[in-house]
């Protein structure tokens, strides 16, 4: 049974490593040192495990693995990876562990790269499948994955000044790849939504991205805006980046209550059983990317509305992680069970 689950292994289990170390930085900004070590642990502990697992499924299914890689549903699974690596190099930075925070960005931009162009060679040459079919909330780990190399950029540029310029430059950079992403990738899923038959089991956690994405964005912005007057670079962009940055985080913000409207739709409506599924990580994290985002926004921008709610916002994404976590660890124990 282990075999056959590790033949099975969901691509994007690297949603727990984002859900859990993005809730450890909130904790962590918000003062809770403690538990925000415990997150921290907890988040690396998964990176490690994750990282044994998938390997062993490679050298073990290579043919799983490759049909994955070319399963236009299920490789951006695989950009989880990539968002896993960043944020927990984002939270590396902010305990002042800048080297090892340096070289897990280099890994997530050099996979990014990769990932990004090997996607659209998979979606060229060997997808076969409309889109109403294949296309999901999952799609915009894309853009999640470019905000996370420019939210890590920009935080590793307090720390290494001799590339500050460079750092920057490459977090402008992603940040902006990042929008365009989501802004062709939104219209293509609000269209499926409206415009296309959608059943309650079409409505899967992942749809949660589609606030995450935004929240990611708002957040690597707001980082941009810390260093007004460090490049003449930053200082020319920095009205278009401020502006773009607040409407991204009001644009994130109405989509909580409509995900939530989802939610009761399907589960109180349709009464659609609440089980596990790795997707429902990727639900967690919009809620502590949201939480950060609005923090670091509020303080940068002075907007002291804004800070009313963040530790609302914390202890809902903290009490969905445990809850989450608490559904996982049932699962596991079943599987075992039946091994």
């Amino acid at each position: 049974m282990l075999t056959k689950a590790l033949e099975q292994l969901n691509p994007g289990y690297f949603s727990t490593v984002m859900a859990t170390e993005i809730i450890s930085l909130a904790l962590l900004l918000n003062e809770y040192d403690t538990l925000s070590q415990i997150f921290f642990g907890l988040g690396i502990g998964l990176y490690v495990v994750f990282i044994v697992l998938y390997l062993l499924r490679a050298i073990c299914f290579p043919k799983q693995v490759w049909g994955d890689l070319r399963n236009a549903s299920r490789v951006f699974g695989y950009f989880t990876f990539i968002a896993g690596t960043n944020v927990l190099g984002t939270r590396l930075a902010y305990s002042n562990q800048y080297r090892i925070a340096l070289v897990l960005g280099i890994v997530g931009v050099v996979c990014w790269i990769i990932f990004v162009y090997f996607v659209l060679v998979i979606l060229l040459f060997y997808n076969q499948q409309p889109s109403n079919k294949v296309l999901s909330g999952t799609w915009l780990l894309t853009t999640v994955s470019a905000e996370s190399i420019a939210s890590l950029s920009s935080a590793l540029a307090s720390f290494l000044p001799q590339y500050h310029s460079s750092l920057l430059f490459l977090s402008y950079t992603t940040w902006s790849i990042g929008i365009v992403l989501y802004l062709i990738l939104i219209a293509l899923i609000l269209n499926q939504f409206f415009f296309s038959h959608v059943s309650p089991s079409d409505l899967s956690p992942p749809y949660w991205i589609n606030m995450g994405a935004v929240a990611i964005t708002t957040l690597a912005g707001s980082r941009l805006i810390v260093y007004p007057l460090s490049t003449h670079f930053v200082i020319f962009v920095q009205p278009f980046v401020q502006g773009f940055t607040m409407m991204l985080w009001a644009w994130g913000t109405w989509w909580i209550p409509f995900l939530v409207l989802i939610g009761g739709w399907k589960y109180l409506v349709f009464k659609q059983p609440i089980v596990y599924e790795p997707g429902l990580w990727s639900a967690v994290f919009p809620l502590g990317m949201y939480t950060v985002a609005t923090y670091t926004l509020s303080h940068v921008l002075g907007l002291h509305i804004l800070r009313a709610i963040v530790p609302f916002c914390l202890w809902i994404s903290t009490v969905a992680w445990v809850f989450v976590c608490a559904l996982f660890a049932i699962h596991c124990v079943r599987t075992i069970r039946h091994s």
